[in-house]
């Protein structure tokens, strides 16, 4: 069966439903290419609202050649500058004119630098083609000289009015009876992603029927955008596939997301055979999340979300029924705490050792016994010496 977001994807500039600016904007760069002052045109929007599909829209309509990149198969400066310095440069089939997309380029940012983004910006400037790039964020700060070589275009979010006609009209090309309340609280779920709303459909629809009570078996697999939304997701799912995705749209690092369910997993997880099997995934997780930090092992990071969802989601033995209010890991508070009363003693440690001639290890050692004297009264003489602040004379009387 052909997926609803392929069969009706669209094939001009008139069938891009609201975007019409947008749409302008771009149709107007790539058929005056050869006036432009910028080399690349870089559309930017929340996901599902039309970015990819009016390209490939307007390169029908137009006759142009579509070679798309994705930006997560060119994570570095050396694959980065080789690929693109052949493609720009290569004549399309047939000597038709080409258009260069490169898809979700705000994958890159997150890559320490690897030099991806320069080298992309270098390489646009010799383009003889139109270069198209894609993103949902652009506030990154290290795409900012991207930024500057590019036209900027914004997609806004589409309105649920917009979505629903859509989905009413593909109701109506595929013969399927239609609750209109049942259209509009999809439309209105979607959140402006089209894409989402369409496979939702087609997700939905048995015996060419679509009611309302259909959308209750979209509960699981709604798209998340807060932690406390994931978290839901991951530990109520009844089916691991609702909860692969859990995570796509939540703005926070690996670390983070690991700490938040680690936290609340006891909480969710009432039996030990659940909540060890839970744990091993967690641990799984952190492994190859090490793995990426240290070594850039990229190809890790799909494991680690399969292991953060699906793999926490298939632990338990059964769901737990109950409604948990899902709290922050105090973890982080503590250890910042931790370190910022090491690091008074360090300083402490060190005008010792100063004034001891002796290791800072020997002077942490000593510690103790300035702390004793301090709490007794004592100690102005060993303050005046020492030269101590009055927050650190202060922690020693504690």
């Amino acid at each position: 069966m052909t997926l609803f977001t392929t069969k009706y994807a669209p094939k001009n500039e008139a069938q891009v439903f609201g975007q019409q600016k947008a749409v302008g904007i771009l149709k107007n760069y790539i058929l005056n290419y050869k006036s432009q002052k910028k080399r690349a045109i870089l559309l930017h929007g929340p996901i599902g609202n039309g970015k990819t599909s009016s390209v490939y829209a307007l390169a029908q309509e137009f006759g142009y050649d579509v070679l798309e990149i994705n930006s997560s198969d060119l994570r570095n400066k050396d694959n980065m500058s080789s690929f693109l310095s052949s493609v720009l440069g290569q004549q399309s089939l047939f000597f038709r004119p080409k258009i260069v997309l490169i898809d979700e380029i705000d994958n890159i940012s997150g890559v320490k630098d690897r030099g991806a983004v320069p080298a992309l910006v270098k390489a646009i400037q010799k383009s003889t083609f139109p270069v198209v790039l894609t993103a949902n964020e652009i506030e990154d700060s290290k795409l900012k000289p991207l930024k500057k070589a590019c036209l900027l275009n914004e997609y806004r979010p589409l309105e649920y009015r917009t979505i629903a006609h859509t989905l009413q009209w593909v109701c109506e090309q595929e013969g399927i009876e239609f609750e209109e309340q049942a259209i509009i609280s999809l439309a209105r779920q979607a959140d402006g992603d089209l894409r989402g709303a369409l496979i939702d459909l087609q997700g939905c629809v048995g015996d060419k029927m679509f009611v309302a009570d259909d959308i209750a078996t979209l509960s699981d697999r709604k798209r998340t955008e807060t932690i406390m939304n994931a978290l839901t997701l991951i530990f109520k799912s009844s089916n691991v596939e609702n909860a692969l995705p859990a995570l796509s749209d939540v703005d926070l690092d690996l670390t983070q997301v690991m700490l938040w369910i680690d936290e609340n997993l006891p909480k969710e997880y009432l039996d030990a055979k659940s909540l060890h099997r839970a744990y091993e995934h967690l641990a799984l997780a952190d492994v190859f999340n090490g793995r990426i930090r240290k070594r850039q092992h990229w190809r890790f990071l799909a494991y680690v979300n399969n292991l953060l969802t699906a793999g926490i989601s298939s632990a338990k033995t059964q769901k737990n029924t109950n409604y948990v209010a899902y709290q922050r890991t105090m973890r982080l508070l503590r250890i910042w705490q931790s370190n910022i009363k090491n690091a008074k003693k360090k300083e402490i440690a060190k005008k010792l050792a100063l004034a001891t001639h002796t290791s800072i290890k020997v002077a942490l050692g000593q510690i103790g016994y300035l702390q004793q004297l301090f709490k007794s009264g004592g100690g102005k003489d060993v303050a005046k010496e020492l030269e101590l602040s009055f927050d650190e004379v202060t922690w020693l009387k504690r």
